[in-house]
């Protein structure tokens, strides 16, 4: 065997290993690209890379291009997608019980929520995996507005607008239309051009992604009422999961912690940021009375037998433990 075939059959046995080692995965994301969030998981992105020296690459899809949340799933099962970050909705489209947390009104505060994290987290996590995904991290980045293009003080005056529905989660719209809502399902993909068209003059959201997204330039006014926490995650198909060497799997896991932990310290002032940003631009804040309060308040209390139960997003079993552990946190 002369020497320029051998040199020829190491170089093909360099590559072959190079190329069993490298992976590439692709994320989706709804984040706008160029968004502190979108940096935040640039950064996560290039981590991994050096963490696995550049044998673990991920390519983002920023800003809806792969499809809505529930598309993006879909991909994922199929193997066209490895990872995302889905919001709450998309979350309780693989494993329901995860919208406990996400109930209006059951969580008052960061406290709540970050006691209610800590306790679930891990059962949470189980569920995913079994349904074919693993949770890599939690991100929690403020809490959920009520929008519209006219003032919303009471329950009734929401209930004469349309109202922007989930189309991955239609538990979660049956829910808002037992309370006596007129919910239109739109993807949060087409809320822009919902309330463009007059398809919908209403929808729920962060004031981050109300900004982000532009829809408040359509809705600008905010109810002074937080409904529930804004959680999203960072989740891997496990078949994914399972190319990626184990000998990175804890690194790896660490880096996505610690950009969604980015996320948790960076939440409020983003928050903040972005409320300006809206007022500077047209935005009404329309603070609502004690007694709106408790007309809100009783009227979600009651669209809770519409999400929780037999055939329903949340089993009555994790509701009650969620709101057991809630209680005992309330009366320390």
């Amino acid at each position: 065997m002369n020497k320029r075939l051998i040199i020829l059959i190491c170089t093909s046995l360099l590559l072959a290993v190079s190329n069993i080692y490298s992976l590439n995965l692709k994320l989706a994301s709804l984040l706008p690209e160029g968004t502190e969030w979108d940096l935040n998981l640039k950064k996560m992105a290039s981590d991994w890379s050096e963490i696995s020296d550049g044998r673990v690459k991920i390519k983002i899809y920023a800003g809806g291009i792969v499809g809505s949340e529930a598309d993006v799933i879909r991909k994922m099962r199929i193997g066209q997608i490895d990872m995302a970050v889905l919001t709450s909705v998309g979350m309780t489209a693989i494993y329901p019980d995860s919208f406990a947390m996400s109930i209006p009104f059951l969580l008052d505060s960061e406290e709540e929520l970050d006691y209610i994290l800590s306790e679930f987290t891990p059962q949470f996590e189980k569920g995913f995996e079994e349904n074919g995904f693993i949770m890599l991290a939690w991100a929690k980045s403020g809490w959920i507005n009520i929008f519209s293009n006219k003032p919303v003080y009471s329950p009734q005056d929401l209930m004469a607008l349309k109202f922007a529905g989930s189309v991955t989660q239609p538990g979660i719209s049956e829910a808002f239309t037992n309370m006596g809502f007129n919910v239109v399902p739109v993807d949060v993909t087409d809320v822009l051009m919902g309330l463009q068209s007059g398809m919908i003059d209403s929808f729920y959201g962060a004031p981050m992604a109300a900004a982000s997204y532009q829809w408040f330039a359509l809705a600008p006014n905010m109810m002074n009422i937080k409904l529930s926490p804004v959680i999203g995650g960072i989740i891997i198909s496990e078949r994914a999961w399972k190319k990626v060497p184990d000998k990175y799997h804890t690194e790896l896991l660490a880096a996505a912690k610690d950009m969604a932990s980015g996320f948790y310290s960076e939440a409020a002032r983003i928050e903040a940021k972005a409320i300006n940003v809206m007022l500077d631009n047209g935005l009404q804040i329309n603070d609502l009375t004690i007694e709106d309060y408790f007309l809100w308040k009783s009227i979600m209390v009651k669209g809770i037998a519409s999400i929780v139960g037999d055939n329903k997003i949340v089993s009555y079993d994790t509701y009650e433990e969620v709101t057991g552990k809630l209680e005992e946190f309330r009366n320390r």
